[in-house]
């Protein structure tokens, strides 16, 4: 592939709902331009940009593909997305990459969760976006009914550039509203272009006269010649189109098939006519030294932004990396500002979903993938040491679903946790952790398909087996009311014997508080040297359990008296005699358990709340607060035990058709039930008597 300058490039996500067909109108683009020799299909495991195993065997995309081709003299980077909600951090790289977004809907499906979504992230980052209803060729498909779908949700500006010849079977071919051409695709796949047929002559005026409506409001001298009855050209159109495209006011509609290739060569011709150039492009960042606002223009030094990595057992790390400013070329270095170190830069090649083509230097607003950059991850800003410049880091949704992981294999610790620390370089999504009390060897992702899929990946890449559960929950116990307690232990049969005794006086403290010791010996009763292994023994007990086996907390424990014997006392008897004091003093000191409470803020559309606080209710849920944004989204607030919230990520996506999420952080603990409470400890009795 040659090179490129920034004038003849195109970055385009192709972003929407799972199963539009992303993935099959990006092999169709590669198709025309020749980068591929024959249409693959997602059904059959053959599409460029679906090569992961796990991709084949689910039919779906689960990571973005970069599918670079070259079409009338210019270099289309299409970026193929995943539609899958559990991986939409991988869009969110894919859009901060891209310079346009082409969000594409299925014809008989319409506006759909992801759909909004996507549409939503791409307005917050200002991302020109043009549409794309896909599936005209099935049946029920209704362009129609879409665009008024799309014109009621994301507003007047979104207007049709094409309309169809045709629905489902009858589907064969769509008008050009500004060039007012048809292209027809015969029974022979032949395709033929010609004038307006008569019998669609009336409505391609009116659409064309809507098209024209639409963009005068957004051009001041287009609506002075339409309000005055002037005649309106080709040319003068386009040029306000473009303009209204370009500040995101103006969202062109355009149809076809990606299946039977129908409509695709239109779509790229108007990807290269009338989207965005990365050429104009300012980026903005931050000095590294001072924080000062700094920008960079295509022309200047280099600069790029690392925004997908992904991760080879064999090859190591492949960074895809979008040269902001000035020329990015192989066998040089490159300054890593986030960890100040210099890269070197070995290949640099252009995707073609996993085929590579090599390339000796990569202009600004291109993308390429380079790989061996031994410590820069997704996210790291790359630059000239002469010219640094910080680019703000990729901000990924929040991880809501946590599990528990585990070896299937005894001594495989290590292995999973190298593992899941490479996989967490390909997706940032992903969090780790362990559980200090539990011991619990913790994931955290955005769904379950997403951590399924991680265990998958583990096996086939690291050759490491590995299986989810349910987390335990880190229950504590505590005590309700004062006691004094003895603990004596003595062994005296003959030779050296063991003796302690200690005299407790155990009491609660405040929540929070922790635990604490002291000790208020008179006399000797207990020599100094043993008062320390009365107090390892003391937090020993405690922290091991006594009514579940869950650490005991709160509670102040004072060694008051006890006795000892000149031969027979020992650090060891000490220790016994504390912890035989301290089972039965908490045993006796009205024992409770008590669960953890966490902070939960849900956001889900207004029209969901009632749904989202009823099942709250139903999870021991305490309501603390409510209210409505002037977007109509809904935001609740509560407190809810831990113990509740498995799955609730899996939960909350089913009963808001995807569109609620939640963020949870520890709040306190609290007194269990005392019928959920005895159940534990009938539990813990059982597994302790087997």
């Amino acid at each position: 592939m040659k090179e490129y300058s920034s004038k003849n490039l195109r970055n385009i996500a192709i972003i929407g709902h799972g199963k539009c067909g992303k993935t099959t109108l990006a092999e169709a683009c590669l198709f025309n331009a020749g980068a591929v020799k024959r249409l693959g299909k997602v059904d059959d495991g053959t599409a460029a940009t679906d090569f992961d195993p796990e991709e084949i065997k689910r039919k779906l995309s689960i990571s973005s593909a970069l599918a670079s081709c070259e079409w009338q003299g210019y270099k289309l980077n299409f970026i193929d997305t995943p539609g899958y909600p559990d991986f939409f951090g991988d869009v969110e790289g894919a859009l901060l990459a891209a310079d346009n977004a082409l969000v594409v809907l299925s014809a008989p499906s319409g506006i759909e969760v992801e759909t909004e979504r996507v549409w939503k992230y791409a307005s917050d980052i200002g991302l020109p976006r043009a549409v794309f209803i896909n599936k005209m060729d099935r049946e029920h498909a209704d362009f129609e009914g879409v665009v008024s779908q799309l014109r009621m949700k994301f507003g007047p500006g979104v207007v049709p550039i094409q309309i169809p010849i045709g629905h489902a079977a009858a589907f064969q071919g769509v008008v050009d509203l500004l060039t007012m051409h048809t292209k027809i695709v015969t029974v022979k796949d032949d395709v033929v272009e010609g004038g307006i047929p008569e019998y669609l002559a009336a409505e391609v005026e009116q659409a064309r006269q809507k098209l024209i409506e639409v963009v005068a409001e957004y051009n001041n001298e287009l609506l002075t010649k339409y309000i005055e009855g002037e005649e309106i050209t080709e040319v003068e159109l386009a040029a306000a189109l473009i303009e209204g495209i370009h500040s995101a006011k103006i969202f062109p509609v355009l149809c076809g098939s990606g299946y039977r290739n129908v409509g695709v060569m239109k779509m790229m011709n108007a990807m290269v006519e009338y989207m965005p150039v990365p050429y104009f492009k300012t980026s903005l960042g931050t000095d590294p030294d001072n924080g000062d606002l700094l920008e960079r223009k295509t022309e200047g030094a280099f600069s790029g932004q690392v925004f997908k990595t992904l991760v080879d057992p064999f090859v190591g790390r492949l960074s895809f990396i979008k040269v902001l400013s000035g020329v990015l070329k192989s066998e040089s270095y490159v300054y890593n500002v986030n960890i100040k170190k210099n890269e070197r830069i070995g290949n640099i090649v252009t995707m073609q979903g996993k085929r590579q083509e090599h390339v000796n230097c990569i202009n600004a607003g291109d993308i390429c993938m380079v790989g061996k950059l031994q410590e820069t991850n997704t996210g790291d800003t790359l630059c000239d040491k002469n010219s640094p410049i910080l680019y703000e880091k990729i901000v990924y949704p929040k991880s809501m679903l946590t599990m528990a992981i585990s070896p299937k294999n005894k001594g495989d610790e290590e292995k999973i946790g190298s593992a899941l620390t490479k996989m967490k370089d390909e997706d940032p999504t992903l969090c780790l952790g362990k559980n200090s009390e539990t011991k619990d060897f913790l994931i955290n992702g955005i769904g379950e398909v997403q951590l399924e899929i991680v265990i998958e990946k583990m096996k086939r890449k690291y050759g490491v087996e590995a299986c989810l559960h349910q987390s335990i929950v880190p229950y504590r116990e505590t005590i309700k009311k004062k006691v004094k307690v003895e603990g004596k232990h003595k062994k005296q049969s003959g030779g050296h014997g063991q003796f302690g005794h200690v005299w407790l006086e155990i009491e609660p403290l405040e929540p929070g508080a922790g635990n604490e010791f002291i000790e208020s010996i008179f006399g000797g009763a207990v020599p100094r040297q043993y008062i320390p292994a009365v107090e390892k023994g003391t937090f020993e007990t405690l922290q091991a359990g006594v009514l579940a086996g869950y650490p005991v907390v709160d509670v102040k424990v004072n060694l008051v008296d006890g006795s000892y014997h000149n031969v027979d006392s020992s650090e060891l008897a000490f220790k016994v005699a504390t912890a035989q004091a301290i089972k039965k003093g908490v045993m006796d000191a009205v024992p409770v358990l008590l669960e953890p409470i966490y902070q939960v803020v849900i956001e889900a559309p207004e029209y969901y709340t009632g749904d989202v606080i009823g099942s709250l209710n139903t999870k021991r849920a305490h309501i603390s607060s409510t209210d409505v944004r002037d977007d109509g989204s809904g935001r609740i607030c509560a407190e809810v035990p831990l113990a509740e919230l498995n799955k609730y990520a899996t939960h909350l996506r089913s009963l808001t058709q995807g569109r609620g999420t939640f963020d949870m952080e520890f709040s306190h603990y609290q007194e269990l039930p005392v019928k959920l409470a005895e159940l534990i400890i009938l539990d813990y009795q059982h597994k302790k008597a087997q």
